[in-house]
């Protein structure tokens, strides 16, 4: 999301941004967030820089998240069975969850 697209955005809106944050131009995003006329929601925030998150956490407008995902007891329990499972399958000789 480059400067102009940031610009296009009514005044107003409610943005959620749930894209990877490397995607979106920050210092034109700030610059918008500045003007206040715009609230922000996002998560990745475990994909950005230090210095990103804490030029947009200083804006009221800017509600960052931080990442939450597998926080749930159910959760973790379903990622141990994944992960026991693919080393199973992969002693089997078979592999499951695999990235060629």
């Amino acid at each position: 999301m480059n400067e102009e697209r940031i610009q296009k955005i009514k005044k107003g809106a409610v943005v959620i941004n749930t894209a990877p944050m490397e995607l979106v131009d920050v210092h034109a995003l700030e610059k918008r967030l500045e003007v206040g006329d715009i609230t922000l929601i996002l998560d990745h925030s475990d994909e950005m820089s230090q210095e990103n998150i804490n030029r947009l956490s200083k804006f009221k407008n800017c509600i960052i998240y931080p990442p939450i995902a597998y926080i749930t007891k159910e959760a973790g329990i379903a990622k141990q069975e994944i992960f026991v499972g693919n080393i199973e399958s992969f002693l089997k000789g078979s592999s499951t969850n695999q990235v060629n």
